[in-house]
């Protein structure tokens, strides 16, 4: 019915992303992810309603036809489940599957993951910036050690746009990117998504550019991506990723 493993998730709340084949319930505070099918997203909902465990066996025995007893073993094992990982149904906020989004085409999107050609199209990167996201990623791979994704989505909130810096070029964000994607490569470990977008995200607000780092997941199979998004378009993926991934965080 259920399965749990380390990843990320939300601020300080958990998020509820709802599919056909059940659901994912993510938590930030403790960075843990918690799988559950069709009938457990049906238990944790009549949880987060407030349901007692008595009334919960009773309606999902009915409802899919099944012996009491061994409904109301699942629903047991579930309750430890969630005691054991320290989780709160009634916080739990649901999150819709994904919708596609209209973005804007007036920022192209530069070199992204599985792109071919990227580095003949793409502005080349400055050295400079080249460093300064090597240490950006150096600092933001210690503090998902030290700490969780709620802090690191904290920084990059409290990352402010610059006011003073002069208006950027048109190849402003492409060298950005391209800088980002270069620091990446002389990484020593393999840098995540996540830390590849939180470091643009600071480096665009550097430079006057309003960037914003999103993260999203798929629930079912579940897979997780961040991306950055400046003038209402994705500047660092592949523009398509709004509509395969339910986006969850925004900073």
């Amino acid at each position: 019915m259920f399965c749990a493993s380390g990843v990320s998730a939300n601020e300080g709340t958990l998020r509820l992303i709802a599919s056909e084949d059940g659901c994912v319930v993510l938590d930030i505070e403790r960075d843990r992810i918690l799988k559950l099918n069709p009938v457990g997203a049906e238990i944790w909902k009549l949880l987060s309603a407030g349901e007692p465990e008595s009334q919960i066996v009773r309606k999902i025995s009915q409802q899919y036809k099944v012996g009491e007893q061994r409904v109301a073993e699942d629903v047991r094992a579930l309750i430890m489940k969630i005691e054991q990982f320290r989780l709160s149904p009634g916080n739990s906020i649901l999150t819709a599957q994904p919708e596609p989004r209209a973005h804007s085409n007036s920022q192209p999107s530069y070199p992204w993951y599985g792109q071919t050609g990227g580095d003949d199209h793409s502005p080349k990167p400055k050295l400079e910036l080249v460093i300064t996201a090597f240490l950006g990623l150096a600092i933001f791979d210690l503090i998902l050690f030290l700490s969780s994704l709620r802090s690191l989505c904290a920084c990059v909130k409290a990352w402010p746009v610059s006011r003073e810096a002069s208006p950027p070029g048109p190849n402003t964000i492409g060298q950005i990117c391209s800088s980002v994607q270069r620091a990446c490569v002389w990484y020593p470990k393999q840098a995540l998504c996540l830390q590849r977008s939180a470091v643009t995200t600071c480096l665009l607000r550097i430079y006057g550019i309003g960037a914003q780092m999103v993260v999203g997941i798929r629930p079912m199979p579940f897979m997780a991506h961040a991306w950055v998004e400046a003038n209402n378009a994705v500047v660092n993926d592949w523009p398509g990723v709004t509509s395969f991934y339910c986006s969850l965080i925004s900073q």
